[in-house]
């Protein structure tokens, strides 16, 4: 029986921090049950092609000259390919940049794949090769210490070019925008033990009638969704991919009242746990 989603852990494939793939003319169909998690940042630049990809129960569907990044945690895999090239790069979490890491996790409500222009992916093209050229001689003197620098080089590129496609793109220095970050960086870190709007605010210290001023401003949400939002996320990951019972599950995520869980699950999803593992895994 399955009980956990599995974690793929960058150490256990390269002792360098880091992991980078060039992928020509790929064509093959990848198999659901490659699905997992990963304990790191992935960043995807496909130069031409087509593929296909499941990203927390969303098809992303990247045609031609894209980015694509994956962050810590979130549930994935591959569906297919057509004649896909690129650059694939794996990074350990602390090898990128906080600044980053900030635009990644905070200022991205949903990360989904860029497409890029003849000048925009002539620059990429340019700073990836020299990634993947230093990376290949990683183990040369000072070679690592220069694929860090230059990836880091790299993925301030690709949040750059995020951060330029954002609502938040002109307001980054704004007390509202520093407001959100900071509780959709807490809301990450605590959905499972804190579920009231009134905690967020608290630990925040503003009062819970500006905070949801705030997000609701910036993301047309209120505070009170986010969070459902967050553990009806964390749900669906265990119920598709892991065999754990929905009463199981309810306790995973920090209810002590299972019958609570599944009405709130039906709510918000608009059917029952059990539905919706029957109807996804079919």
């Amino acid at each position: 029986m399955k009980k956990i989603i599995p974690v793929h852990k960058l150490h256990a494939r390269s002792s360098t921090g880091m992991e980078m793939i060039y992928f020509e003319n790929v064509k093959e169909r990848a198999s659901l049950l490659g699905a997992h998690r990963d304990d790191h940042y992935i960043f995807i630049f496909q130069e031409k092609g087509e593929s296909s990809f499941m990203l927390d129960f969303k098809t992303l569907y990247i045609d031609g000259c894209a980015i694509l990044y994956v962050s810590p945690g979130q549930v994935h895999h591959n569906v297919g390919n057509k004649n896909a090239s690129g650059w694939f790069l794996a990074i350990d979490t602390l090898l990128v940049n906080e600044e980053y890491r900030t635009v990644f996790e905070q200022y991205i409500i949903i990360n989904e794949p860029l497409s890029l222009d003849e000048a925009n992916a002539s620059k990429f093209k340019q700073c990836v090769q020299l990634v993947y050229d230093r990376f290949l001689r990683i183990e040369e003197p000072l070679s690592r210490t220069i694929a860090h620098s230059l990836a880091q080089s790299y993925i301030g590129m690709i949040a750059e070019l995020y951060l330029s496609q954002t609502q938040f793109a002109q307001k980054q220095n704004t007390r509202p925008i520093q407001i959100n970050s900071q509780f959709r960086s807490l809301l990450m870190e605590s959905f499972k033990t804190i579920k009231s709007p009134a905690e967020y605010a608290e630990k925040l210290n503003i009062s819970l009638t500006y905070l949801n001023e705030v997000v609701k401003g910036l993301t047309g949400f209120p505070v009170s969704y986010w969070i459902h939002n967050e553990i009806i996320l964390e749900a669906k990951r265990l119920l598709y991919y892991t065999d754990l019972t929905v009463k199981e599950i309810s306790f995973e995520l920090g209810f002590s009242d299972h019958t609570y869980f599944s009405r709130l699950f039906t709510k918000f999803v608009g059917k029952s746990a059990g539905a919706f593992r029957a109807i996804y895994r079919a």
